[in-house]
């Protein structure tokens, strides 16, 4: 049965009797019904504007009509002109991406061209120009065509990946909404993840956007705890209630939903900005033409209320799908560090299920690196008691955390020496840094250092150097996740299992556990090498940290003692701030920094320190930069590596974000001794091209 999409989309929360009693108070007889009709919108809680209709119809057929074997080429600005729906090859392979990249941009090039054509007044002569020119309708004159090529695009369809998150949203979704009614807000918000992450639990963006609300670090820091044992935007319930109070904070700021759920896309100041200027929503999504209002933020309430239609209404698109159902789990709050692997062993558990029931711990802690942190509520399953839990928990207690120690490859170092000044075998040093066989280091670097109770394997990232012929050598081969990725809460009758990154031993119980390493093959010589200066084109070790992290020295003004540090990609004075636990304001005052003044790349800058945090400063901000790294390559891989070169008004900021797609960190990996603060115009740049095996993309 063919549902009508507006019919459907204007039906609001709001008793059809109550609307004709609010709008005979506010409406005089002599209303038109055009005036009637605005009023009714006005009164709805996620109001359909007639302007957006088209674009709320083009998500909803993107959800529910084309799949990722269809592109379909359109205007950004008109989602209902669509020129094309071209074929795509749906398999998830590099080789596939690269050919569908291929053919998307052949194909906006030859509507470009007609488009061109078309804006110097020359008339449609072939039955393709004549298509297009009538799409635009009799009225149209050469500045609309020539706007329009300026303004193609290719969407894929999202059918299956929609499909699949609904299914996984089944889990979740009854406790969304309670969460979301304890706020005193709309329950419907709790369809947004449909258009954040597909209710996908472990997705990860490009640039560090985590979880199924997609917080970004900054963003998440203000309601949850981000670190690099626990990470909670990744804990579906946590971040719902940080999701909640962030919603609830915009509309507060905005006044109407249209606009605060936009905020969660654009930030809540932007929204401001726009609000100031144009007023209402439907005139900010007409008209506002600012900078970084592009066309994600212009869609993305479009895309919420297309996502909640068909949520809502999965039946009528889907038909009658087996949504998962939500699991029953024992809660428990640790008194004491914990390690994970012997706690699954004296419960009898596999250690994926811990895993899964716990998704805002990080890798570290699976891999023995870290304990389970103090204060932490554990989630397990539903059929260990409590009592039991807290029985064996007591007898694996350990006093402290496990520190994260590094060390920062110095002129004259030796990959044997750094080994033996940290008391570690040689083969664990090399395989926890992926170290060639050769044990290659580059002045730079910094090295992790094994810790006890560890089970360390070869790292299995990408090696690639930035110097031509610009090719990465082949990656090594990670396993892929399935289509559907598993669920993070598994029903306790579930069996299966999913292998984990890393091969993890069981440990004795009620003893920390011993040091465990696995063998590599031996080496052929004593590595004794000198460290490499980074400047001679060093092979690019994707599992080592780069950034110059330690403190470069010290000295005492007025009575304080100040350490000089160098600033490292995606660090900001709010970060050193919170791992000083001091406000940022001391650090401003120190250097002389006005309000919003902003810090750059490799800036030299002081900080206050008391002489018994300053390797507890360098071990967070260590933690801070191998936490990003780490997952952003569990997410994604390099699957080579190209050259840019600098144009006219690029900035690095702008260039990362809307032309590479990749973090300044990535990028500065692949240019370590390139000043990023003057481009020259023709300067080439390395970077790497990123590829995942999951491709949830609307914008």
């Amino acid at each position: 049965m063919k549902v009508s999409t507006k019919h459907l989309l204007i039906t609001g929360i709001i008793i059809s009797m109550a609307i004709g009693g609010l709008l005979a108070a506010v409406s005089p007889s002599h209303s038109s019904a055009g005036n009637l009709e605005k009023t009714k919108i006005k009164l709805e809680t996620f109001p359909v504007y007639p302007s957006i209709e088209p674009n709320v119809a083009f998500w909803i057929d993107m959800f529910t009509r084309y799949t990722r074997s269809q592109g379909v080429i359109h205007d950004t600005r008109h989602l209902n002109r669509i020129y094309e729906v071209i074929r795509l090859d749906p398999a998830q392979t590099r080789t596939a991406s690269k050919k569908n990249r291929e053919k998307k941009d052949a194909v906006q090039k030859k509507y470009k061209r007609i488009l061109v054509a078309l804006a110097a007044g020359k008339p449609p002569a072939t039955p393709e120009e004549k298509r297009v020119a009538a799409l635009f309708g009799s009225k149209a004159g050469p500045k609309d065509f020539k706007k329009a090529a300026h303004r193609l695009r290719c969407q894929t369809g999202l059918t299956l990946h929609f499909k699949e998150g609904l299914i996984r949203s089944g889990a979740v979704i009854e406790e969304f909404k309670q969460i979301f009614r304890s706020h005193g807000l709309p329950v419907d918000l709790a369809y947004l993840p449909c258009v954040e992450s597909s209710f996908d639990f472990t997705a990860y963006s490009k640039f560090g956007a985590a979880g199924i609300w997609q917080f970004t670090r900054g963003t998440g820091r203000m309601y949850m705890k981000i670190g690099y044992v626990v990470d909670q935007r990744r804990d579906p319930y946590i971040s719902t209630q940080a999701a909640a109070r962030l919603l609830k904070r915009n509309y507060a700021k905005l006044g109407e939903w249209p606009l605060a759920l936009t905020a969660y896309n654009h930030g809540v100041n932007g929204m401001l900005r726009a609000q100031k200027q144009k007023g209402g929503y439907e005139k900010i999504f007409n008209t506002y033409q600012g900078r970084s209002f592009r066309f994600a933020s212009r869609n993305f309430y479009s895309e919420f209320l297309a996502a909640r239609q068909v949520a809502k209404n999965y039946k009528t698109y889907f038909g009658d799908i087996p949504l998962q159902k939500p699991v029953l789990v024992t809660r428990f709050t640790t008194r004491g560090y914990l390690p994970a692997h012997a706690l699954a062993q004296d419960l009898d558990l596999d250690l994926n299920t811990i895993k899964k029931l716990n998704p805002s711990l990080r890798s570290p802690v699976f891999a023995g690196r870290k304990h389970i942190p103090k204060g932490f509520e554990l989630r397990l399953p539903k059929q260990v008691p409590h009592k039991t839990i807290t029985r064996i928990a007591a007898s694996l207690y350990q006093p402290r955390q496990k520190p994260s120690k590094f060390h920062m490859v110095q002129k004259g170092d030796t990959a044997g020496g750094i080994a033996r000044t940290h008391a570690v075998p040689l083969n664990a040093l090399v395989m926890a840094n992926g170290l060639s066989r050769r044990a290659t280091i580059y002045i730079g670097q910094n090295l992790r250092i094994p810790v006890q109770g560890e089970v360390i394997l070869p790292e299995k990232l990408a090696l690639t150097k930035p110097k031509p012929p610009l090719q990465a050598k082949k990656p090594a081969k990670t396993p892929l996740p399935p289509e559907t990725p598993p669920d993070i809460i598994l029903p306790p009758s579930d069996k299966k299992t999913t292998p984990l990154p890393l091969p993890l031993a069981k440990y004795p119980a009620k003893t920390e556990p011993r040091p465990k390493v696995a063998v590599a093959p031996p080496l052929p010589d004593s590595p004794e090498a000198v460290a490499k200066p980074i400047s001679e084109e060093p092979t690019i070790n994707l599992a080592i940290v780069t950034s110059d992290l330690k403190i470069e020295r010290t000295f005492t003004q007025s009575h304080q003692l100040v350490g000089i540090i160098r600033v490292a990609p995606e660090e900001t004075l709010g970060h050193y701030a919170d791992w000083l636990q001091i406000p940022t304001q001391k650090i401003r005052t120190l250097n002389k920094f006005a309000y919003g003044k902003t810090i750059s790349i490799d800036q030299k800058i002081k900080i206050p320190l008391i002489p018994k945090d300053m390797d507890r400063f360098e071990e967070l901000r260590y933690e801070y930069h191998k936490e990003m790294e780490e997952d952003f390559f569990e997410s994604f891989s390099i699957a080579g590596v190209d050259t840019y070169e600098i144009k006219k008004g690029d900035t690095i900021w702008l260039l990362c974000l809307n032309k590479l797609e990749i973090p300044l960190w990535l990028l500065k990996k692949y240019n370590p001794v390139m000043d990023f603060s003057k481009l020259r115009l023709r300067q080439k740049i390395n970077y790497p091209i990123v590829s995942s095996p999951k491709e949830f993309q609307i914008q």
